[in-house]
C-alpha cells in the first residue's frame, strides 16, 4: 500500500510539469526543434557572460598584480635608499674616528682626507674637514682643491645647517645629515656631517647618488622612483637623470608606515616608507604601461567569445538538418506503432546514432510480439509456482502436526507404563522379581522418550522456526553457550570458551543450536568429548576432540535425514543448519581442521536481511537406519 510520502513523490513531478507548462509556450515544448534554438542561444549568452565574468576577474587579477609589482619595487627602493643612508653614516663616523684632527697638521690632516676619500667604497665621495673653532666654519681640507679655505655657506647653503646642528649635538658619536639633497660637480648629492673627536671641528662626507641608486631598467624605463622628505619636497630621482622630480602623486599625504598605493586618470603611484628618517619613496607609472596586459587579455578573450558563438552557430545549422528531420520522421513512426501497426518501415541507411537509433526501433517492434507472449507464459508459471508454494506450505504444516500429534499420543501412553513400572518397583517380591531387569527396561523406556521429544523438537524448528528471523536482540556468546551447555546431558564431557562477543541473534533459536552440536559432539565423540566455542572475526566456531568428520560427508553433512550415527535421527544438524540460514550467517565444516570437527559460524557480524527462501536446505527421504 503505497503511504503519504509515495503520493507526495508522484505530486512533484505534476507540481513541476504545471509550472513549466505556464512558464514554455506549447509551441516550444512541442517542437525539438525550436528547444533545440533555445538550448543553443542560452549557451551563446552563457558563453558570452562567462567569458565577459572572466575578463573581469582577470583584469582585475591583472592590474592588481600589476600594482602590487610597483608597489614591491617602491618597497624595494625604500630599503636601497635606507641602506645607503645607513653606509653613509657609518662612513661619516669611520672618517671623523682618526686623532689626525686634533693632534696632526693642516697638512697632514689634508693628506688624510685624501686618503681616506680614495678609499671609500662606490666612488662620487667628498670629504671635507670644518674648523669650527672660529666663527665662520671654514673648510681647512677637501678632497676639492677649489675650495679650501671657504665657509661652508659659501660653497652651498644647504651643508651650513648641518654643520651647525652637529656642533651643538649632545652625542659626540651623533651624525647630522643634510635635510635635502643638493646639487654638485657630480651631480645630486647629500651631506652626512660627523664631530671629531678631541677637537672643534667636524668631517662633512658629500656622497653623490651612487649610479645603481638612481637607476631602475628592469621595466624598460617604465617605473621611476622619487624619494621626498616629511613635507614632500623632493630629496632625490631614482631614474637615469638622478634629478629628483616633483609629481609625488595624490597619495603621499596619506602615506604612513606601511607601503601603499594612489591613482589619478593617467598615472599609479605606490608609497614606501624608508626605515629610520622621515623619507618616502614614491614610484610612479603610466597607466596604458602598467595595464597594457589587462588589454591585451580583452582582446583575447573577445576573440576567443566571438570565435566560439560563429563555431556554435556552425554546429548548429549541421545538426539541426542531421537529428531534427530525422527524428521528427522517427516519431511519426512510432506513433503508428502505439497505435498497434506492426508494419511500420525503419530501414535506413544512415550508421550513425540517428541510424543505430531506427534500428533500435526496428528491433523492439521485431522483439515486442514475443516479449507479449513471454510476459503471459511467465505470468501463468508464477501463478502455477504460486499455487505450488501454498500446496507445499499446506503440506509441511500438516506434515508437522501430524508428527507431533502421531508421536506425543505414545510417549504419554510410555510414560504412563513408565508410572506404573516405578510403582510395582515400590512393592516387588524380592524372591520372585529381578530389579535390575525392570530397571533396564524402565532406562529404555526414557531413552525412547528422550528421542522422540527430540525427533518433535526438530521437525517443529524446520517446518515453523526456520522462516527468517524478524526480531533479534543483543546475545553475549559465552553465556548462551554456557546456557546451551547446562540444558543438555553433557555426561562428563567438558566445555570451554575462549573469547566472546555481542551480537543480534534470536536467542531461543541459538540455543537450540549450540543444543543440536553439543549433543552431536558427545553422541559422536563420547561421554569425555571436549567441546570448544572460539570466537572468530567474523562469528565463532564450535569445535570438539574427536576423529572428525570424514572429506567424504561433508558435502551432505547438513541434509535432512543424512547421519553417521547409530541412534541419530539426521535432523539435528539440519536444524542447525536451517537456523544459521534464517539468521543470514554461513555455516560450514573447516575440512582443513585436523583435530576434531570445527564448525564454523560466519558473516554473523555483518548479516544482511535472511531469507528463509534462499536457504540450502532440502527435505530428503529419511534412511531405514533412521
Amino acid at each position: 500500500m503505497a503511504g503519504p510520502e509515495d503520493s507526495q513523490d508522484r505530486e512533484h513531478p505534476s507540481r513541476a510539469s504545471a509550472v513549466v507548462n505556464r512558464l514554455v509556450p506549447a509551441a516550444v515544448r512541442r517542437s525539438y526543434a525550436a528547444k533545440f534554438a533555445i538550448s543553443l542561444t542560452v549557451v551563446i549568452l552563457l558563453i558570452a557572460l562567462v567569458g565577459t565574468a572572466s575578463f573581469v576577474q582577470v583584469r582585475s587579477i591583472s592590474q592588481e598584480t600589476a600594482t602590487e609589482n610597483l608597489q614591491s619595487t617602491a618597497q624595494l627602493r625604500a630599503e636601497a635608499v635606507d641602506e645607503w643612508r645607513s653606509n653613509m653614516r657609518t662612513q661619516a663616523r669611520a672618517f671623523s674616528a682618526s686623532a689626525v684632527y686634533a693632534n696632526g697638521t693642516t697638512e697632514q690632516i689634508d693628506d688624510y682626507v685624501e686618503g681616506v676619500a680614495a678609499q671609500a667604497p662606490g666612488g662620487g665621495t667628498e670629504l671635507h674637514y670644518v674648523d669650527t673653532a672660529g666663527t665662520t666654519d671654514v673648510i681647512t681640507a677637501s678632497t676639492v682643491d677649489r675650495i679650501e679655505g671657504q665657509s661652508t655657506a659659501a660653497v652651498h647653503p644647504t651643508l651650513a645647517d648641518p654643520v651647525r646642528r652637529a656642533q651643538v649635538a649632545a652625542d659626540p658619536d651623533a651624525v647630522v645629515r643634510s635635510s635635502t639633497s643638493y646639487e654638485t660637480d657630480a651631480g645630486s648629492a647629500m651631506a652626512f656631517v660627523s664631530p671629531v673627536p678631541g677637537g672643534e671641528g667636524v668631517v662633512v662626507v658629500v656622497s653623490v647618488f651612487a649610479q645603481d641608486l638612481r637607476t631602475f631598467d628592469d621595466r624598460g624605463g617604465t617605473f621611476a622612483t622619487t624619494v621626498v622628505n616629511e613635507s614632500g619636497a623632493p630629496i632625490l630621482s631614482m631614474d637615469a637623470t638622478g634629478r629628483a622630480g616633483t609629481d609625488v602623486g595624490p597619495g603621499f599625504t596619506e602615506t604612513a608606515s606601511v607601503p601603499t598605493t594612489a591613482q589619478t586618470d593617467r598615472r599609479v603611484y605606490a608609497y614606501a616608507a624608508v626605515d629610520g628618517v622621515n623619507w618616502t619613496a614614491v614610484t610612479a607609472a603610466d597607466k596604458q604601461e602598467l595595464f597594457r596586459a589587462s588589454r591585451t587579455i580583452r582582446r583575447s578573450i573577445g576573440v576567443l567569445i566571438l570565435t566560439s558563438v560563429v563555431s556554435l552557430g556552425a554546429v548548429a545549422v549541421v545538426l539541426g538538418r542531421q537529428t531534427v528531420t530525422p527524428l521528427v520522421e522517427l516519431r511519426r513512426r512510432i506513433e503508428r506503432m502505439e497505435a498497434g501497426t506492426f508494419d511500420v518501415d525503419l530501414s535506413t541507411d544512415r550508421r550513425d546514432e540517428i541510424g543505430q537509433l531506427y534500428t533500435a526501433f526496428g528491433n523492439m517492434r521485431d522483439a515486442l510480439r514475443d516479449q507479449i507472449r513471454e510476459a503471459r507464459e511467465a505470468r501463468e508459471a508464477a501463478e502455477q509456482s504460486r499455487q505450488e508454494m501454498e500446496r507445499q506450505n499446506d503440506r509441511l504444516d500438516q506434515f508437522a502436526s501430524t508428527l507431533s500429534h502421531d508421536l506425543r499420543n505414545p510417549l504419554a501412553v510410555a510414560r504412563g507404563h513408565v508410572e506404573l513400572l516405578s510403582a510395582r518397583l515400590a512393592g516387588f517380591d524380592a524372591d520372585s522379581d529381578d530389579p535390575e531387569e525392570l530397571l533396564e527396561h524402565t532406562a529404555a523406556i526414557e531413552d525412547a522418550h528422550d528421542r522422540i521429544d527430540s525427533i518433535i523438537q526438530d521437525v517443529l524448528t524446520l517446518t515453523r522456526e526456520g522462516e527468517s528471523v524478524e526480531e533479534t536482540a543483543p546475545v553475549d556468546l559465552e553465556a548462551v553457550a554456557r546456557e546451551a551447555w547446562a540444558n543438555i546431558d553433557s555426561k562428563d564431557a567438558t566445555l570451554s570458551v575462549s573469547g566472546t562477543r555481542t551480537f543480534e541473534a534470536d536467542r531461543t533459536r541459538l540455543l537450540r543450536a549450540f543444543e543440536n552440536l553439543f549433543r552431536n559432539a558427545i553422541d559422536h565423540v563420547g561421554p569425555e568429548a571436549s567441546v570448544e566455542v572460539r570466537a572468530t572475526a567474523g562469528g565463532f566456531t564450535v569445535v570438539d576432540d574427536g576423529p572428525g568428520i570424514p572429506t567424504e560427508a561433508v558435502d551432505d553433512l547438513f541434509e535432512y535425514g543424512r547421519t553417521t550415527s547409530e541412534g541419530g535421527t539426521g535432523i539435528g544438524l539440519s536444524t542447525v543448519k536451517t537456523i544459521a540460514e534464517a539468521h543470514g550467517w554461513r555455516l560450514y565444516v573447516d575440512t582443513t581442521y585436523e583435530d576434531g570437527a570445527m564448525f564454523v559460524f560466519d558473516d554473523v557480524l555483518a548479516a544482511d536481511d535472511p531469507d528463509w527462501y534462499d536457504s540450502e536446505f532440502e527435505w530428503v527421504e529419511l534412511s531405514a537406519d533412521d
